[in-house]
């Protein structure tokens, strides 16, 4: 390092400094032969401190320290770190895009298009939603039918409904007609608030169960199941009636 000072009075410049040593002769390479090459090379290998070797380890050591509880991770199985899913913000979806968006909107157009059908069903002439003229005359007739089963002329009202092919109508006549003559005659004990099941069960120990059992299945069958009863049908249930009554 060098250090230079001037006095602008004096001229003279005083040049101060360390003496260094002249660089160390440069190795010419080029010049070298072969064998001194590999003789500086071994040399440096015997000084240089950073360099290693690889060393094997026995195996039976290898098993002893994974036997050990202190080396536990080295035959521990880690499992992957999950991906983090993506934030609300970044998994938006538009919401005409949502599947429950899309139900809802299915189940609306269904339900206005079922609507719409039926409106037009019921305010057009098809007689799917409507009742027959038939149907409602008998209806009516069944209001008007006295609750009281001993007030009923029965032979002028049956044939009424034979004349009008209303058989079903007929066939109630005839088993109102069958309980008031068999409670004329203390077969029965006839109560407006009993069903047909409980004057079952008072006949289950006389002769008149089984066709008075026949008789009952007809006759619910065709009212209160709503079956047509064909004249050919009614032949047959007549025929039963006028056999359980002659008989009693």
């Amino acid at each position: 390092m060098y250090s230079m000072g001037q006095n602008y009075e004096d001229t003279t410049v005083i040049v101060e400094g360390i003496k260094e040593e002249p660089p160390a002769e440069e190795t010419n390479y080029d010049e070298e032969s072969d064998e001194q090459k590999e003789a500086d090379f071994l040399q440096m290998n015997k000084t240089d401190t950073l360099i290693t070797g690889v060393r094997r380890v026995p195996d039976s050591l290898v098993k002893k320290m994974q036997a050990d509880d202190d080396f536990w991770y080295a035959n521990a199985e880690f499992e992957k770190r999950k991906a983090k899913p993506a934030s609300n913000e970044q998994r938006y979806i538009p919401i005409g895009q949502q599947a429950w968006f899309k139900t809802l909107m299915w189940l609306v157009i269904i339900a206005v298009f079922a609507a719409a059908i039926i409106f037009y069903l019921a305010d057009s002439n098809v007689g799917l939603f409507r009742r027959t003229k038939k149907v409602k005359e008998a209806e009516r007739a069944d209001e008007e039918m006295p609750e009281d089963i001993f007030a009923i002329n029965y032979q002028r009202e049956i044939d009424k409904a034979t004349a009008q092919r209303n058989y079903r109508l007929a066939v109630r006549l005839m088993f109102l007609r069958l309980l008031k003559s068999m409670s004329e005659r203390n077969i029965i004990r006839y109560q407006q608030d009993k069903t047909n099941l409980d004057y079952l069960m008072q006949l289950h120990n006389t002769t008149y169960y089984k066709d008075f059992f026949r008789i009952t299945r007809n006759y619910e069958y065709s009212w209160y199941g709503k079956f047509d009863v064909s004249e050919e049908a009614y032949r047959l249930i007549r025929k039963d009636f006028d056999q359980l009554e002659t008989g009693m």
